[in-house]
């Protein structure tokens, strides 16, 4: 039972979702480098449209990931889940998009290189997102149990449950 306990709890499923969110953001700094290397850009407007093109990459992968992995929702995907996940996703990519803007300007005089200029935004505003995102998918977009957490009587001892 403490194990089964210990599997559901919310720091597990926080290393999940940071596990999924590694993998989104390593397919989201390889679109960024894809188009900061075919087309060089010290422009933090266009930094920002590399952005939103890199964050929109790995959506699909984390809605499933996230679902079925993460907050461990078996139940069949419901329009009401992809319509919270396409809201959470918008207000994402605007809060990316807005510490982006914001790093690559602080970070502009002080980093040369458009690549590297561009990564270390990027990763600032991963940095900064990552804990809002979780709430935003934990308490909103998959809020309810989990279908692998113990129930109370599930978490009671064999011998108190009534017959």
């Amino acid at each position: 039972m403490r194990n089964l306990r210990w599997k559901g709890s919310a720091f597990w499923q926080f290393l999940r979702y940071c596990l999924v969110g590694g993998a989104n953001t390593l397919l989201s700094l390889l679109v960024l480098n894809v188009l900061l290397w075919g087309f060089p850009t010290k422009n933090v407007l266009i930094l920002v449209v590399y952005n939103s093109v890199a964050y929109s990459g790995g959506a699909v992968t984390s809605f499933f990931l996230n679902k079925y992995w993460t907050f461990r929702r078996k139940q069949r995907t419901t329009r009401w889940e992809v319509v919270r996940f396409a809201i959470i996703l918008t207000l994402e990519i605007l809060y990316s998009n807005g510490l982006v803007w914001l790093a690559g300007k602080v970070l502009q005089p002080l980093i040369t290189n458009p690549t590297l200029w561009g990564n270390a935004s990027k990763l600032v505003a991963v940095a900064c997102g990552a804990v809002l995102s979780y709430a935003f998918m934990r308490f909103w977009t998959f809020a309810g149990r989990s279908q692998d957490q113990p129930t109370q009587q599930e978490l009671l001892p064999p011998f108190s449950r009534e017959k």
